[in-house]
């Protein structure tokens, strides 16, 4: 769900972050985060990947490198009036509160969740 909302979202470098996101699948990881980092190269603080990347931090269980990126994809497109870049933050500010609970972290967490579900009500209105 994420993955396709993503898509929708952010049209730029699609075929870099989908081959990125199969090396992920693969198990591939360095390869991934060899093309993630090319593209921030290109684009600093591009969400979708520091997203990915931050994928990648979760399956090395690295909970505080997942946390950060997170935020910085979501504070990096927070302004945004686009109604499926709305919905990609509130899945990441989820996906943020479960690094957190994981880090010990559980009134972040809280307030990640209350955050998302907000920006979800905005949404549907």
């Amino acid at each position: 769900m994420s993955r396709q909302l993503m898509q929708e979202a952010f049209s730029k470098m699609q075929t870099e972050i989908k081959q990125a996101q199969r090396l992920t699948e693969q198990g591939e990881l360095i390869k991934a985060e060899a093309i993630y980092h090319d593209i921030l190269e290109q684009e600093k603080n591009y969400s979708p990947a520091l997203y990915g990347l931050s994928e990648l931090a979760n399956k090395i269980d690295e909970q505080e490198v997942r946390d950060d990126l997170l935020n910085r994809a979501i504070e990096e497109i927070k302004q945004t009036k686009d109604r499926k870049q709305k919905g990609l933050i509130a899945i990441w500010l989820s996906e943020r509160a479960e690094a957190l609970i994981k880090l010990g972290r559980q009134e972040d967490a809280k307030k990640c969740i209350h955050e998302s579900e907000k920006i979800i009500k905005q949404n549907l209105a």
